[in-house]
């Protein structure tokens, strides 16, 4: 569903979307800093998260650098990171090259969600860098996804996920499971199912 095509008013269509509903995590961080903990995260940014929990990666006082800030990617990625105790940097696509390489090359864990191929080259990156790629661009001359970042990015990273295969296969599962909640939270509020449901769950045979 995002990007909207340009004439269409975003900030309306977000700000549309009542707070129990949001299962895409659209107000998560403003939601967040007001102290609401019930918020549901939006589904990439947690994907990555998962994989960082996964793989038992230390982000505790690392320099995350977050390349991408949109409201549903970048921008909530990088206060998940913030919170759980990383030294963050955002940066984007219209800061100038220099300082783009230069920042990149900082980074102890590089999470990439531009969306723009080639935005970032592989030989920036610091050895031993934990590297996440979340942008994506379907190129139709190579009939593939592309990442953003261009390069042998194995040659410099104590370890990556790859494009595609790495965070994407997860977002799905993890709105599903945002949607389940939601159903929950909503069934709950109603007094149609309670903390104490003791009823054993359907399995799919």
């Amino acid at each position: 569903m995002w990007p909207f095509p340009e004439h269409v008013d975003s900030a309306r269509i977000f700000n549309a979307i009542p707070v129990p509903k949001d299962v895409d995590g659209i107000h998560f961080v403003g939601q967040r800093e007001l102290g609401n903990e019930d918020v549901y995260p939006p589904v990439t940014p947690a994907a990555a998260m998962e994989l960082i929990k996964e793989y038992k990666v230390d982000i505790k006082g690392k320099h995350a650098v977050v390349v991408g800030r949109s409201p549903i990617v970048g921008s909530p990625l990088a206060y998940m990171l913030r919170q759980a105790g990383a030294a963050v940097t955002i940066v984007h696509t219209d800061v100038d090259k220099e300082t783009l390489k230069e920042l990149v090359g900082q980074a102890d864990i590089l999470v990439s969600c531009a969306g723009s191929p080639g935005a970032l080259q592989a030989e920036w990156l610091k050895d031993g860098v934990g590297v996440i790629n979340v942008g994506t661009t379907f190129s139709e001359s190579q009939d593939c996804l592309l990442p953003d970042i261009e390069g042998d990015v194995a040659s410099k990273a104590s370890r990556y996920s790859p494009v595609p295969g790495g965070v994407g296969p997860l977002s799905s599962p993890i709105l599903f499971r945002n949607v389940a909640q939601a159903a929950w939270d909503q069934m709950e509020g109603n007094g149609e199912v309670s903390a104490t449901w003791d009823k054993e769950p359907a399995y799919i045979r």
